[in-house]
């Protein structure tokens, strides 16, 4: 945390010793610890203190749905898996809530093209393919698909695009077509019974992490090798 700190004038001010005792600091962060809210408050991070404003010009989404490709594919993140899933796939509890990707499909659109969950698809875009099962689900609507990009064996970047933004060069990630053809393999289920998505969460406000330290079974991170210390 020295050295990040050395070397990132926003985090100049953050050390071990004052996050002790579950503080916490917002970023900037000055040397001698105080921390702000928000950014760019009184000044931008310019010589002059000014911010830099530029004109941008408007450039329509690419890749979008034809006769062709006539289904739009969203992916993004998925709650288990971190990125591809090349560290958490190796772990049991997580492989076995979410053992594989899948294709995220709405009841109306799978009642059109006539499949069910675990019914396996072929996801053709204009620069790929790949082969994945399909799960059911209300999360989409209509024509909208949703894949995880968390895997490594049916990745979705094989149907992204490489167009990318004029300024900022973000990926256009988000707009992909694609052409769907139902394949007459049906497997077992895309995601097991056992996950979350299948349950009744209880709304709850926030993280609420305090009511888990109150617990009696409750033991701070690090006790039984602070214990070992202490003996020896």
């Amino acid at each position: 945390m020295d050295e990040v700190a050395s070397l990132t004038p926003l985090f100049a001010g953050v050390s071990y010793a004052r996050l002790e005792g579950y503080k916490s600091l917002q970023w900037p962060v000055a040397a001698d610890g105080t921390d702000e809210a928000l950014l760019y408050t009184k000044c931008f991070a310019f010589p002059d203190g000014k911010a830099r404003l530029f004109p941008m010009s408007w450039v329509g989404p690419t890749d979008q749905p034809d006769a062709q490709f006539d289904l739009h594919l969203n992916n993004g993140r998925l709650l288990e898996h971190f990125h591809e899933g090349n560290l958490t796939y190796r772990a049991p509890g997580i492989r076995e809530k979410t053992p594989d990707t899948f294709v995220e499909v709405s009841p109306e659109l799978a009642e059109e093209r006539g499949l069910q969950s675990g019914t396996w698809v072929r996801l053709i875009s204009r620069y790929g393919q790949v082969r994945v099962r399909a799960l059911v689900t209300d999360r989409v609507q209509g024509r909208e698909l949703y894949m995880p990009m968390n895997s490594s064996e049916s990745p979705v970047n094989r149907l992204t695009s490489s167009h990318t933004d004029a300024a900022t060069d973000t990926p256009a990630y988000k707009e992909a077509s694609v052409h769907m053809d139902v394949l007459p393999d049906i497997g077992e289920e895309s995601l097991p019974r056992i996950n979350f998505r299948f349950g009744h969460p209880t709304p709850q406000g926030g993280v609420e992490v305090e009511r888990k330290w109150k617990r009696p079974d409750y033991r701070i991170p690090g006790t039984p090798f602070l214990r070992v210390l202490k003996r020896s």
